[in-house]
């Protein structure tokens, strides 16, 4: 469970539920489902400082840091259309995974792979 302590929101988010984290500026925002409809609330702390909090999500590129468990689809580089890999998210939501990051967001995707195979 992830505590959200907002002065104007403060809940217990089951982690399992968090889709994602977006930093946006000055403000990190939690986007996650609850009560059967998706859920966006912002909160305090980089996504750097979010990311050490919860280390089984990936960082896919600045402004993201994703919970693994919802990804739906990984589209490698080799699209010709678009030169970055993509995730898709089980809501449809497309995110872009940044050059410096692919190498590490590839080798985890497969290591996902492999332990479902397994």
């Amino acid at each position: 469970m992830l505590s959200i302590n907002d002065p104007n929101f403060e809940q217990q988010v089951d982690l399992l539920n968090i889709f994602y984290l977006r930093s946006e500026g000055q403000k990190t925002w939690i986007i996650y489902f609850d009560n059967n409809a998706q859920q966006c609330v912002s909160i305090a702390g980089s996504l750097t400082d979010w990311e050490k909090h919860l280390p089984d999500f990936w960082r896919i590129n600045e402004s993201y840091l994703i919970n693994p468990s919802i990804i739906y689809r990984f589209y490698p580089a080799e699209m010709p259309h678009f030169p970055l890999p993509l995730i898709e998210l089980i809501s449809g939501r497309v995110l872009a995974v940044s050059r410096q990051r692919t190498k590490t967001v590839l080798r985890k995707w497969n290591y996902l792979q492999q332990s479902a195979i397994s």
